[in-house]
């Protein structure tokens, strides 16, 4: 019930109650009227009659009849009685009082001052004369005196209780308006709650989801509504339909309460796929007690029923105690059964306390108890469906993991013979073949890395389909990740006599947490569609700062920009399709899967982002993609002494490079003039021009780079022996540019692109006259090292070709070795336990016993002992393969197809000379 200010009377006894000191039309105050009432039983008296008839006793308002010691009776709470109560107003202060009267469990006439105020069913000394009903009522009273005489007469012999057990309600109208509007907006809000839950509930049942948990929830919401609206405080529904006979109201308020109690046992029962013998129990009790009601007499039910009120409270107990154990176990969704079990235990607790009159709920608790208990059994629901749509899905997922799985194996069915043709023609390739022989050499090798880049796409893109595909973030340096995916294509884009520009502004923050992997695919990608897609010009890869995001994030723009033959306007939405490339016909110039861009879109998708294009057929093309990063602006750079260099020369054809030099100098302000070829730098510099540096290009009209330093170097007129130079170079002249350098005295070799980093650390070089190596160093070449050491090789491989290739490989390294040879893990491990091997190489799926399985057994026999370095060798590249390796205790992983470079590594690397 709705308080807000209570003012009890100041002498609430013997049948008198003083209320003068309340003013109830300017104040919430009310007065509540359960206190000492005047109790005449077996007595229908007139308020003519009080006046001369002495009370039996003097009771509280709210006691029940079979509460009274002072009856006798069997069934005590059948009879008749008078209530009175004299109140003392000041009516001049409130000429206008509102009653509040709630339900008795009979029937009652209401007297004030003489006058009938209020009635509800018939009031008689018999059975068969009285008539019961039960209805709340409000109404408004006008005071004309100070004192107000109430007399109450009140029969009962239907009900084993008898008389009222709630107070009657004295205050304003504007305070019983609120009352009576706060009890009906809290019935008509949880009606509607319940209503739309059992809908949706019967919905999802019958489009399908043939749960009886949905059924059992929904009948429960839709048999409760009537415990909303048409019971309790305000009987709602009897209000609209006032004449609704007694026993059809006591029928219907009893068995909702025994058929709810019954479907929240099925419910139960169902949700947990439990048979507790207390549930089945509580569910058996409940349909005998609607049997009872349907054919026992009323206060029959009446007085059994309170038993069925404590098998209720231990019924709730007994579903909070096993929430409890559930969190406590850990059980998914557990969480929302015990606040669902709280929610409506707290209600239901609330509710026959106070219907055993202990206390008065507030009907805001009883609000949220209901309301908590709907919401949490429908998050317990939609917790059901998605583990029903999840174990869909996972199914699904089961489908697409065989197909990822299938998939996999035949990309390594395919690459295991892939690695003997790969590896045997870059052998080839190394030995003395005329020209003839090295361009067919040349097409196979070609053809068989552009097979394997196909095989990548395909099982690339069912990742992705499968969903298996995870962006994994980690903190990356954005300018090493730039040049590294730039030099990925210089030696395809210098085949072409293509310009290759990195352009990545001074602004640009050293470091980004990307999934760096993943970035260098796309950029890949997309360099190598530009290298394919154009003739002759230039390809410039470029990443730029948009802004800031917020505190240390940024967006950025990573963009590759050609000069090739375009994209017309209709296609460029096209060529993101799968499988797709602008010209789809079979005389096509270009070849590919068509799967670059589509997969390059799918990955920016997980990221965020999306692959955008700017193109004008035979101009060029652009792509471009944002990124919001996190970054840092990591160390600053420290190149010394570079401010020994006042003036530099640049000499460049192409424009954008020198653009891009130019805007380095600048940084540092360095002044400089700049030229677009070796003929103008000799008649720059005849003209008797002095320059501290010269940043020359190698590729250029009219003269290369190098035929212009020679002049330079060997004609005194220039003055330019000692002059310093950094030359510009593509990789495909590397072995050549290096010996004539040193001929020429040029410290300094950049191979293009360039980047800020490299070209101010080779004039800082330079500047503090420390001669190193070019930064771009070579390791030795594997077809020229050899180790003269009488070393034990073990290698395990099933495929015969792949045995030849690597025997071929490890004979030519070591001359003097001894090469083991195992067919599979079994075999191998029963050498090793002979004779010892020094490194082993081992295949990952073999007959018998594969190499995680024989590589567990080598470690086991080794017993901590000395550890022989075992290195896998797998065409597997799912994710998790390397990590699968590590853990079984491999030292390194090689991906087939594989090269003898690859191969000399890993010797270099575990093997080193003494």
């Amino acid at each position: 019930m709705l308080y807000s200010s209570v003012s009890f009377a100041q002498s609430f006894k013997q049948g008198e109650a003083d209320v003068r000191a309340i003013q109830f039309e300017n104040t919430k105050n009310h007065v509540d009227l359960s206190g000492e009432w005047a109790f005449y039983w077996q007595k229908l008296l007139s308020p003519e009659q009080i006046a001369t008839t002495k009370p039996d006793y003097y009771i509280p308002f709210t006691d029940v009849w079979n509460k009274h010691e002072q009856l006798g009776k069997p069934f005590k709470a059948f009879g008749y009685a008078t209530y009175t109560l004299k109140i003392y107003i000041d009516h001049k202060k409130n000429p206008q009082l509102s009653f509040f009267i709630p339900a008795p469990y009979s029937s009652y006439k209401l007297w004030i001052n003489g006058d009938l105020f209020a009635h509800n069913g018939v009031v008689a000394t018999t059975k068969e004369a009285y008539q019961p009903h039960w209805l709340p009522i409000k109404k408004l009273y006008l005071a004309q005196s100070d004192t107000l005489q109430l007399v109450m007469q009140v029969a009962n012999f239907d009900h084993y209780r008898g008389g009222f057990s709630q107070p009657i309600i004295l205050g304003s109208n504007n305070y019983t308006e609120d009352l009576w509007d706060t009890e009906l907006s809290i019935t008509l809000i949880l009606t509607g709650i319940l209503l739309m839950v059992a809908l949706i509930f019967f919905g999802l049942y019958f489009l399908g989801q043939k749960d009886p948990v949905v059924v059992f929830f929904a009948l429960y919401c839709v048999f409760y509504i009537y415990r909303l609206i048409g019971v309790d405080k305000i009987y709602y529904l009897h209000q609209v339909f006032p004449n609704i006979p007694f026993k059809i109201t006591f029928f219907f308020e009893y068995f909702t309460i025994f058929f709810c109690i019954y479907l929240f046992t099925r419910f139960v029962r169902s949700l947990y796929a439990s048979n507790s013998r207390f549930v089945m129990g509580v569910g058996y009790i409940s349909l005998f007690y609607i049997a009872l009601l349907i054919f026992a007499p009323t206060y029959i039910i009446s007085y059994v029923s309170q038993l069925f009120f404590f098998i209720i409270l231990f019924f709730v107990a007994y579903n909070f105690y096993m929430s409890v154990i559930a969190v406590i176990r850990k059980r998914k969704g557990s969480v929302f059964a015990l606040l669902s079990m709280f929610s409506i235990g707290l209600a239901v607790t609330l509710n026959i306390l106070g219907y055993f009159g202990y206390l008065r709920p507030s009907s805001y608790y009883l609000f949220f108890g209901y309301f908590g208990f709907i919401l949490f059994q429908t998050l317990i629901l939609s917790h059901r469906f998605v583990y029903s749509f999840r174990k869909a899905r996972r199914e699904a997922e089961q489908a697409a993991k065989a197909k990822s799985e299938f998939l996999a194996n035949m990309s390594h069915e395919i690459r295991t013979p892939l690695n003997g043709v790969i590896g045997f023609t870059d052998l080839l390739m190394k030995t003395k073949l005329d020209s003839t022989q090295q361009q067919y050499m040349s097409t196979v090798f070609q053809s068989a890395n552009a097979l394997l880049d196909i095989i990548n796409d395909i099982l690339d893109f069912s990742k992705i389909e499968a969903g298996k595909l995870e962006i994994v973030v980690e903190k990356t340096n954005i300018h090493e990740l730039m040049s590294q995916v730039a030099d990925m294509i210089t030696f395809q884009a210098s085949q072409k006599s293509l310009e290759v520009l990195l352009n990545i502004p001074v602004n640009v923050p050293r470091y980004i947490w990307v999934d760096v992997v993943r970035l260098r695919q796309i950029l890949v990608n997309l360099l190598s569609n530009a290298v394919k897609f154009t003739e002759a010009g230039e390809i410039e890869l470029k990443v730029e700062m948009l802004g800031d995001i917020k505190s240390n994030y940024n967006s950025f723009r990573f963009s590759v920009k050609d000069t090739g033959i375009g994209i017309a306007p209709q296609n460029q939405e096209k060529i993101f399709q799968a499988f797709l490339q602008e010209d789809s016909s079979t005389t096509r110039k270009f070849g590919g899967t068509g799967l670059g861009l589509t997969i390059s879109n799918k990955l920016l998708a997980l990221m965020q982002s999306k692959l955008r294009v700017e193109s004008e057929v035979n101009k060029g093309t652009r792509f471009y993609f944002d990124l919001n990063l996190r970054s840092e602006a990591g160390e600053v750079d420290e190149w010394k002494n570079l401010d020994v260099f006042k003036r530099v020369l640049v000499a460049d054809d192409n424009r954008t490079n020198r653009s891009l030099l130019k805007s380095m100098l600048d940084l540092r302000n360095i002044s400089y003039e700049e030229v677009e070829n070796g003929q103008q730098v000799i008649d720059l510099l005849g003209k008797g021009e002095k320059f501290d540096l010269l940043i020359i290009d190698y590729h250029m009209p009219y003269l290369d780079g190098l035929d212009t330093v020679r002049i330079l170097r060997q004609k005194p007129k220039f003055n330019a022996d000692k002059l310093p130079i950094i030359l510009l170079y593509s990789s495909h002249a590397h072995e050549y540019i290096n010996s004539e350098s040193e001929k020429l005295q040029i410290r300094q070799r950049l191979v293009k692109p360039v980047t800020i980093q490299k070209v101010f650390e080779g004039m800082s070089k330079i500047a503090t006259k420390v001669v190193e190596e070019s930064q771009k160093s070579e390791a030795p070449k594997s077809a020229q090292y050899v180790d003269e050491r009488y070393l034990t090789i073990l290698i395990v491989e099933d495929n015969k070709v792949n045995m030849l290739f690597a025997r071929t490989i490890f004979k030519s390294v070591f001359p003097n070795g001894r090469i083991l040879e195992a067919e599979n893990g079994k075999l191998a491990v029963d050498i090793f336990k002979k004779e010892a091997p020094d490194i082993v190489f081992m295949d990952m799926q073999m007959p018998e016993m594969n190499g995680l399985e024989a590589t567990l057994a080598i470690r086991e026999i080794e017993n901590g002992k000395s550890r022989i370095p075992i290195i896998a060798l797998t065409a597997g590249t799912v994710k998790g393969e390397k990590e699968k390796c590590l853990e079984a205790g491999m030292d390194d992983y090689i991906t087939k197809p594989f090269i003898k470079d690859t191969v000399v590594k890993a010797i270099q690397k575990y093997i080193r000379v003494e």
